[in-house]
């Protein structure tokens, strides 16, 4: 322990010695730290995107205004028994027409064309959610039964998959983007502390020298090295978690808006993962750190 304490206390020494040198090392593994939660962050934001897009997908069967509420029923009833099916909803004729002013409210002529009808122009409609994306042919498959020809009058489903796939588009290229930008970081941090290792052996050489004929063991004269490594890392871990979080809190609203209608709340995704994150960047930081140093010390100290 005294002697675990003793290279701390020469980690400590050096690193306000290279003040500058030791501030420019951890903004590279901050800069590094973030461009690799900035890849993460597209990870969640488009991963969720595209979840929260299949969750609000549906198909909707609009049914001819004389056809009753029974017979509806029935090819409710028939639907629920597919496998495909998650969940079928049924809006009667009167809701819907409520929905469709609500919807059209602003527009004057639908509304004083509705006024001037006696009768609602509407039938039914069922509302219906499939397992999986891929299931709604099967489920399609069904309605086109020729015995419902005369009952069905429209079946609607939006092209989801083309916002998937726009979506998938605009994830991939900023994350390729991001990605190149972190492994420029990280090969910049690795040089970085590199030269601050190897630095500091310089620096100290003669300490360094002292040591060796006291009989200092190799670890001994080692560990300072990569204890001050090992700050690096631990600071830059806690920079940049307190740059991320403020900087959270700033996108998400934007983000929020962008994906309008679907849930995105990368502030609170952050708060509950909190320590995975902090465990993700710590390890990170410490390998790229540790690793760089053993490097150096490998090259330039000869013990």
């Amino acid at each position: 322990m005294i002697s675990f304490f003793r290279a701390l206390k020469f980690a400590f020494q050096s690193f306000y010695r290279n003040i500058w040198l030791s501030a420019a090392t951890i903004l590279i593994m901050v800069l590094t730290l973030l461009s690799i939660s900035l890849v993460g962050t597209i990870n969640i934001i488009g991963d969720q995107a595209i979840k929260s897009v299949k969750e609000k997908v549906d198909l909707s069967v609009y049914f001819y205004p004389e056809v009753s509420e029974t017979e509806i029923k029935a090819i409710e009833s028939r639907l629920e028994t597919l496998s495909s099916v998650k969940d079928v909803r049924y809006i009667p004729k009167d809701q819907a027409l409520e929905e469709f002013k609500a919807k059209h409210v602003n527009d004057p002529v639908i509304q004083e064309t509705l006024e001037i009808l006696k009768d609602n122009p509407l039938g039914g409609t069922l509302i219906i959610q499939s397992k999986n994306l891929e299931q709604y042919n099967d489920i399609l498959n069904v309605l086109n039964d020729p015995n419902y020809t005369e009952q069905i009058y429209e079946k609607d489903i939006e092209d989801y998959q083309t916002i998937i796939n726009r979506l998938n588009n605009i994830t991939d290229r900023i994350y390729e983007i991001a990605l190149v930008l972190s492994l420029v970081f990280v090969v910049v941090a690795i040089l970085v502390i590199f030269n601050t290792i190897r630095i500091t052996i310089y620096t100290h050489r003669e300490e360094i020298g002292i040591m060796r004929l006291v009989g200092a063991t190799n670890w001994f004269i080692r560990g300072p090295f990569i204890l001050e490594s090992v700050l690096y890392a631990v600071i830059s871990t806690g920079l940049s978690l307190g740059i991320l979080y403020p900087l959270l809190k700033i996108i998400s609203p934007q983000v929020t808006n962008f994906f309008e209608g679907y849930n995105l709340d990368l502030v609170t995704y952050f708060s509950d993962r909190f320590l995975e994150i902090f465990a993700l960047q710590i390890i990170i930081a410490l390998l790229l750190a540790v690793i760089s140093s053993m490097i150096a010390i490998g090259r330039h100290l000869r013990v």
